[in-house]
């Protein structure tokens, strides 16, 4: 009696471990582990992108399996949100903000790799994504690219009231094109000069700005100083205290404040001169560096054969001080200088 009460327990344990081992095996097929593919999904956006542009894009990056390669776009700001295909066109948001897009590969029997980028949209137009700056009257059209530049008349010299945008050298924002008539361009020093060092008032060399206008120098610099500072002469070695919160402008980009609240630099901007806080470059141009903090710009007067000055402005102080760097290497802005009209 024992012993058939015995078995009949087994036979129903047994009976009840049966669906648990159909669920371990149901389990181990759907967990059935796939190889993955090669390579990383990659595909070239810049980090911005202007307001109702046609922009192009083309997905590559995985390099096995040989056969091919299925790519798909995932994005709201396409008309159809998900496509199939290696290359896709799509126009840009005409409205400011920050959007996604990924890429996917996909082959039959491995798993799917994919990469998200994000852009933001910038409006070029007056008032647009840039605002807070203030505007002259008084302009000039570069006959090379049709590129027009406000300047302001400041001592003994005109000055372009905002950053050298000339795209035949140097390097846009983040290497964003988009960006570059309004931030202007980063350049090397032997790109904006010419490889040419030159001292005087208003005798720098042309290189790269418009025809009539010039590289400015060291002496170019301090004529600058000596009129915002109402007349005192200064050195174009001295830190120029109050000069970086007169020549600086309190600007916003896509609602962003550029420069950050300092109580020791208001960014009055009182004579126009609009100076921003676009950073630098270093490396080649592989690295982007200090934007929000500082704003640099070249003179045309070499320290030493490998180095040459700039002046800049920091944002938690009110100076304008020089400094020097590797021509070769560093990467600032340029504002172009030329006689004033008597």
């Amino acid at each position: 009696m024992l012993m058939k009460k015995l078995l009949k327990n087994i036979c129903l344990l047994a009976l009840l471990a049966l669906p648990l081992l159909a669920s371990c095996k149901d389990d181990e097929e759907e967990t059935e582990t796939k190889p993955s593919l090669i390579g990383s999904v990659t595909f070239d956006m810049p980090e911005y992108l202007r307001c109702n542009d046609l922009v192009t894009l083309t997905a590559s990056g995985i390099i096995y399996p040989e056969g091919p390669i299925t790519y798909k776009w995932y994005a709201n700001v396409m008309d159809d949100d998900t496509l199939a295909m290696t290359t896709v066109t799509f126009r840009v948001p005409d409205s400011i903000g920050t959007f996604n897009i990924s890429a996917s590969a996909q082959y039959e029997g491995y798993y799917t790799s994919s990469t998200t980028r994000s852009f933001t949209t910038v409006d070029v137009s007056a008032e647009g994504s840039l605002k807070g700056l203030k505007h002259s009257p008084k302009t000039i059209t570069d006959k090379r690219d049709s590129q027009t530049y406000q300047y302001v008349t400041i001592g003994s010299l005109d000055w372009f009231a905002q950053n050298l945008a000339w795209d035949g050298a140097g390097s846009a924002f983040h290497d964003s094109p988009a960006t570059h008539s309004l931030f202007g361009r980063i350049y090397h020093w032997d790109e904006a000069t010419g490889g040419v060092s030159a001292s005087g008032l208003a005798a720098g060399p042309q290189g790269i700005c418009p025809e009539g206008w010039r590289i400015p120098t060291n002496e170019d610099w301090a004529d600058l100083a000596k009129a915002v500072s109402d007349g005192a002469e200064m050195s174009f070695d001295g830190k120029w205290e109050g000069l970086g919160e007169k020549l600086s402008a309190d600007a916003y980009f896509n609602g962003a404040r550029m420069w950050p609240y300092s109580p020791d630099n208001e960014h009055t901007n009182t004579v126009g001169w609009n100076a921003l806080p676009v950073g630098n470059t270093t490396v080649g141009y592989e690295f982007y560096d200090n934007y929000g903090k500082y704003g640099f710009w070249w003179s045309a007067t070499q320290k030493n054969e490998n180095q040459a000055y700039f002046r800049y402005i920091y944002g938690d102080m009110n100076s304008f001080p020089m400094s020097s760097s590797s021509k070769a290497d560093f990467g600032a802005s340029v504002r172009c200088v030329r006689a004033a009209a008597l």
